[in-house]
């Protein structure tokens, strides 16, 4: 019973996160479907980080760290979006499809690549081994596996609440949309993604749980 509590919360605050995003784009205006795809490179960024910085670092940096690269690759890729539907006036739904996709494959022929390289060869497989790492993440409270991530799940959900329903930012946001007609209020808010406004900035949360 133990073990599986520990898993439900811990896979359910990964989809937190990526909720979390989601409703950031949703609020702004910004159909996202892309969400997937930024939770895999988010994922791709905090392993791969997790795989080459030293244990011996401890555990407030090792999480740290990763945190912080999960959530800049996320961002790099979720800029993706605003670049097809800013500039190109691309249709958000295909985009974000697409963007899922792209992500998936790219991820695994990088890692593919990465373990060939470094094994000369022998190793072509699409894992990453970070099983030293894994454990900074955990703190053992009797039988039950305690990982950061469950922490950072919980902080980014009050903070959102608090962000989109106790500040003038978020619900001027929510107000502003909520007035305009649907195709006006896309055509808004996207406009204000292009100086890095209300949608993409919090969709960079994603990837934090991913990893």
């Amino acid at each position: 019973m133990t073990l599986l509590i520990q898993y439900t919360i811990i896979f359910a605050s990964v989809l937190l996160l990526v909720a979390l995003g989601g409703c950031f784009s949703e609020r702004s205006g910004v159909i996202n479907i892309g969400l997937e795809g930024i939770m895999v490179i988010g994922a791709l960024g905090g392993a791969l980080v997790m795989k080459f910085l030293p244990v011996s670092v401890g555990a407030p940096v090792m999480v740290l760290t990763v945190i912080l690269a999960s959530a800049a690759a996320g961002l790099l890729y979720s800029l993706l979006l605003a670049v097809a539907s800013i500039t190109f006036r691309a249709d958000q739904t295909i985009t974000g499809t697409a963007m899922n996709l792209l992500a998936t494959a790219a991820a695994t022929v990088a890692v593919k690549a990465m373990n060939a390289s470094m094994s000369g060869g022998n190793d072509v497989s699409s894992d990453i081994s970070y099983i030293e790492p894994k454990k900074l993440f955990i703190l053992n409270i009797g039988k039950f596996e305690f990982n950061w991530f469950m922490l950072v799940a919980v902080i980014a959900l009050i903070v959102s609440f608090a962000v989109l329903y106790k500040t003038r930012f978020g619900l001027r946001d929510v107000t502003a949309t909520v007035r305009l007609h649907p195709a006006d209020r896309v055509l808004h808010h996207v406009q204000k993604l292009a100086a890095g406004s209300d949608a993409i900035l919090p969709m960079s949360m994603m990837g934090d749980g991913a990893s």
